[in-house]
Order: C-alpha cells, then structure tokens, then sequence
C-alpha cells in the first residue's frame, strides 16, 4: 500500500506540472513579439548636383546650396527626383559635412505624390557622405531613410578654389537611397 501510496503521490506532482507547464505556456509565447524583418520601400541609386551662390571661395561666406537629385536606376520602388536648399558658411577648405537638411522628393510613377525626408547632419569619409533620417510626410511616411553619395567633382575642384578659381556648382552620385518601414 505504500508503494501505491508514492506511485499516486508522484502521478499527482507529474499532473500538477504538466497543468502548470500547459497554463504557462501561452504567457510565455505570447509575450515574446515575433521577430519582424525590416520592410524596404524604395532602394535607387542616381546622381546629383549642387550649386553654390555666392560661389565658394577661399574665403568663409554664408552659401546658399541648392541640390537635385536624380534618383533613377530602382531595384525596388518608382523613380523620383530630389531637391533640397540650405544655407551654410562655405570656403574651400575646409570642406564641411553640412547641417541637417529637409529634401522633397517626388515620385516619377501614376501613384505619384512626394515624400518630405529629413535628412540629420552626414557622416563624411572622403568623397562619400551618409545621411541617415526619416520621412516625415506624405508617401512614406514614417519611414527610416539612408543615402549614401559619392562628390565626385568638387575635390577636384579645391586646388582650383584655393588657386582663386571659386566653385559654383558640383556633381555626384547616388550611390544608394533606401527607405524602409
């Protein structure tokens, strides 16, 4: 009788675990969110170019920069076009990152309309900028941003700056813009 005794005793402790375990188990599944992989909307590759007034010069000066980009060889997503303008003190060295800017970008498709992304301050090594930011309005919206450009002309043009010869415009390539959600 006493091993019926400890045969029921260690049937009703395996039950008591198993219900528990069974109770549990939808807290614990239900609590841990599913991993979600980031969805990209858009990813092109392009150029661009800007233009100084008053040209750069040796000397520091308040610049209007004026940008457009052409965002036209699409993986994923429609073309569009780019344009921003910002004004910074500029001289031909040294050569600044910028500050943040705000871009409008319009959709070349028949859904169409444009995205307002801003952009915060790039992340320059050498030629190439990194601008990380977010759509902030109309298609888009809500979305991460990352571009990544390669100046292409205006390093060349620096000798020449410093030689009195002031820059008034540069060119480049986009070398990626993508925008997931």
């Amino acid at each position: 009788m006493l091993r019926n005794a400890k045969i029921n005793t260690l049937r009703v402790a395996q039950l008591t675990v198993a219900a528990i375990m069974a109770a549990a188990a939808p807290v614990c599944f239900t609590l841990a969110a599913p991993a979600r992989a980031a969805v990209i909307d858009v990813h092109c590759a392009g150029s661009f170019s800007r233009s100084f007034s008053p040209a750069v010069t040796a000397t520091p000066q308040t610049v209007t920069v004026t940008e457009a980009f052409d965002y036209d060889t699409c993986a994923i997503g429609p073309s569009a076009t780019g344009a921003a303008s910002i004004a910074v003190s500029l001289s031909c060295v040294p050569v600044t990152a910028g500050p943040p800017e705000t871009e409008t970008v319009t959709w070349n498709d028949a859904t169409g309309g444009t995205s307002t992304i801003t952009w915060s301050a790039p992340t320059v090594a050498g030629q190439t900028a990194i601008f990380t930011g977010t759509v902030t309005a109309g298609r888009y919206a809500g979305d991460s941003a990352t571009k990544v450009t390669s100046g292409i002309s205006y390093l060349g043009s620096v000798v020449g700056c410093l030689l009195g010869t002031p820059v008034s415009s540069t060119t480049g390539l986009v070398d990626s813009i993508v925008l997931t959600q």
